[in-house]
């Protein structure tokens, strides 16, 4: 398996929430300055290879609108690659895949203390939320809610694809305690049924 982080060019990608143009007031406040990260990516939009697993990631860049249509753009055309065998998202990553069309009449989720917001999005009135779900599965769709519940979703993609045995020697691996995909206590803390 091949890891490929794409994105609109190739300069780093930084993670420091003060930087990113289109967030929602207050949320640069999160997280200081002088803690932050670079992803470096290894594809563009327009150079990206053939992909089995599309990982969609979320955060507070999902809601810049305007920053992200080029990835909206770019994922409209990859879900109908016969190539693409798997589409995921973590956390808000589904109202990129939501902006798509692409998700319309299917099942998913998303982070709960951002999920009202999510289904605000173009085209989020077409999908059929699922409030109380650590993470939800529809076919190839694999959507998770808050970014914990995304490592609980991908060992259960593992589980998938690779069988019990893979996916338990990576959890013990991890020291992890995973979660079933309903066991989901932030729908009831956000109010939402």
């Amino acid at each position: 398996m091949t890891l490929s982080l794409i994105s609109t060019n190739l300069d780093p990608v930084s993670v420091d929430r003060t930087i990113i143009n289109g967030a929602y007031q207050g949320m640069s406040s999160w997280l200081s300055q002088n803690f932050t990260e670079l992803i470096l990516p290894t594809h563009t939009l327009d150079n990206a290879p053939d992909l089995d697993v599309i990982m969609v990631p979320g955060g507070a860049g999902s809601r810049n609108i305007n920053g992200t249509q080029p990835h909206v753009d770019w994922l409209r055309t990859r879900f109908d690659d016969p190539e693409l065998s798997y589409m995921m998202s973590v956390c808000t990553g589904a109202s990129l895949l939501a902006r798509t069309g692409k998700i319309a009449g299917k099942n998913a989720t998303t982070n709960k203390a951002a999920f009202n917001w999510v289904k605000t999005v173009e085209h989020a009135e077409d999908v059929n939320w699922i409030a109380k779900a650590r993470w939800v599965v529809d076919g190839n769709l694999w959507t998770s809610s808050g970014v914990s519940a995304g490592t609980d979703m991908t060992l259960g993609w593992i589980n998938h694809v690779y069988g019990r045995n893979e996916s338990e020697r990576i959890r013990i691996g991890m020291e992890w305690n995973a979660l079933d995909q309903t066991d989901d206590p932030f729908a009831e803390i956000y109010g939402l049924s």
